[in-house]
């Protein structure tokens, strides 16, 4: 069986499959990629980030330009494990969850979902990595 050792704490015997520290309760998000349907350009975070017009026009297309800045946050859920997306209230266009609107929600993210503006713009790939 393999196991994880604890960042925190240093706890050595963690189940791989677990995403919370047996000993001291730490919970690991891992990071997130957000890949790009039209370059395949790739962005990595570790922390909570805002992502907006600026920082998608390095890595995913020309359809950047609908995105307000911030359009949405990416944030490490550490109740539960993993991460979550949350539409930012102020943009312009609307931030969609695979296919539906977040309407200014947050929603857990999982491996293989897809990001956009609106239900066809600015596609990304969401890729959790441990």
């Amino acid at each position: 069986m393999a196991v994880w050792k604890c960042p925190q704490c240093g706890f050595p015997d963690n189940p791989q499959d677990s995403r919370r520290c047996d000993s001291c309760g730490f919970v690991r998000a891992g990071k997130l990629v957000l890949v790009s349907a039209e370059t395949e350009g790739r962005l990595t975070v570790g922390v909570d980030t805002a992502i907006g017009r600026r920082l998608l026009q390095g890595f995913a297309g020309g359809d950047h330009i609908y995105a307000g800045e911030p359009q949405f946050l990416l944030s490490r859920d550490l109740g539960e494990g993993g991460w979550k997306i949350t539409a930012a209230p102020a943009a312009t266009n609307p931030t969609f969850l695979n296919g539906a609107d977040l309407a200014g929600k947050s929603a857990p993210l999982e491996h293989a979902a897809t990001v956009s503006i609106g239900p066809s713009k600015m596609q990304l790939r969401v890729e959790i990595v441990d």
